[in-house]
């Protein structure tokens, strides 16, 4: 296989596997294996096709090109604003889901360390000022710790399926929903969690925009976290009792319930090491990830102001915004992943369907059938997620956060 494929491939599959993997034994521990891994083909399908359809654009079009040129190419002004605002929103909504997981997994540490009950707001503010820094010192510093903690995240999350997989039981695996509401809440978190599509211009510019292979990277790419996460589903789930881990989750709710229901697994007393350090090391690798790209995003937007040049104030400005969230909703990281799920039906299923439908147009090709039933299917899919979120924060539907 090309080296360039198996490279962006990769980079697409370590996109979409981040902290937001950490989420899926929370809201899934009402739903079961079967339900879940159902929902998580699904949404796998829908994504990868969309990724391609996005892809298909760049065919007549400088490799070049970001989103937001190609936005305004074929969606106009109003395409480009609507898509600029739902990257903007997507990145605050993930920053904020990470700095509430991650100072969820500090405060328990710390309080275990230091034998004191610390506050979750403390936690919070610490975890942004001391890796937020980080991403203050730029790119390249981000970039060579990001290399190291996606190693230690691989390693020791091997590490804890290993242990934890000779639990596995068929009879957990094959129960039922414990609320059949819960299926429909699983999704936007489960959604948000194969959001790759973020990646798709660099890659055609990395690929110099061979459609034929970046489709084929797009399939392996997104296939991968598929398999991860189905096998990360699959010991977690099958390795506890429904019932009680569900209970747990109700009662402690946050990362720091799945640390307690794993570590009660297994009785070595040093499963605990390997399942923290695996779950800091995948927020982090998400939050520095994001977070640069935040940074970066919002001092392109203030270039031309007055204070653009001054990385204080950028740096406030990227950070404020969901270090409050995480302050307010210190247990926020699902419900934070959730209403991301919002700009990422925007930019991963409406925006690709719409500009492609365009391209078809300027081309004066038609739509197939096939394509015409397809579109329409991932409108309503779209459409549901959003609706399934309005009816989560009005209470409808059940949030396991």
């Amino acid at each position: 296989m090309n080296s360039k494929l198996i490279g962006s491939s990769l980079i697409i599959a370590g996109t979409a596997i981040g902290g937001g993997m950490l989420a899926m034994p929370i809201i899934s521990s009402g739903v079961g294996f079967i339900g879940i891994t159902i929902v998580m083909i699904l949404i796998w399908l829908t994504m990868c096709y969309t990724a391609i359809l996005l892809v298909e654009t760049y065919k007549d079009n400088n490799p070049e090109d970001g989103l937001s040129t190609m936005t305004y190419k074929y969606l106009g002004k109003a395409g480009s604003i609507v898509t600029g605002i739902s990257m903007l929103t997507l990145m605050y909504a993930l920053v904020s889901a990470y700095i509430a997981g991650g100072s969820d997994i500090l405060r328990l540490n710390l309080s275990k360390w230091l034998d004191a009950d610390i506050s979750p707001q403390i936690t919070a503010f610490i975890f942004t000022v001391l890796f937020g820094g980080i991403v203050g010192l730029g790119a390249r510093v981000v970039d060579i710790a990001t290399k190291w903690i996606f190693v230690i995240k691989l390693l020791f999350l091997f590490v804890v399926i290993v242990v934890i997989f000779g639990h596995v039981k068929i009879d957990n695996l094959l129960q039922m929903p414990l609320e059949s509401k819960l299926f429909f809440s699983s999704i936007p978190v489960i959604f948000t969690s194969f959001g790759f599509h973020i990646v798709v211009p660099s890659m055609v510019k990395y690929l110099d925009g061979d459609i034929k292979m970046l489709k084929k990277a797009f399939i392996y790419g997104s296939l991968l976290p598929l398999i991860v996460y189905v096998i990360w589903q699959l010991s977690i789930l099958g390795s506890i009792e429904p019932e009680t881990f569900f209970t747990i989750i109700k009662e402690t709710k946050g990362l720091e319930a799945v640390i307690i229901a794993v570590n009660g697994v297994s009785e070595s007393k040093w499963m605990n090491i390997p399942l923290n350090i695996f779950f800091s090391a995948a927020i982090l690798t998400s939050f520095l990830g994001v977070a640069l790209a935040l940074f970066d995003y919002v001092k392109d937007l203030s270039k031309k102001k007055s204070f653009g040049k001054n990385t204080v104030i950028i740096y406030l400005i990227t950070f404020i915004p969901p270090l409050l969230f995480a302050l307010y909703y210190p247990k926020g990281f699902v419900i934070a992943l959730s209403y991301a799920a919002i700009s990422v039906v925007i930019t991963s299923l409406f925006i690709p369907v719409l500009m492609y439908i365009k391209v078809k147009q300027e081309r004066k090709e038609s739509i197939t059938l096939f394509q015409k039933i397809a579109f329409s299917l991932i409108f309503a899919f779209g459409t549901s997620i959003l609706v399934i979120q309005v009816l989560m924060t009005a209470g409808v539907l059940p949030i396991l956060d």
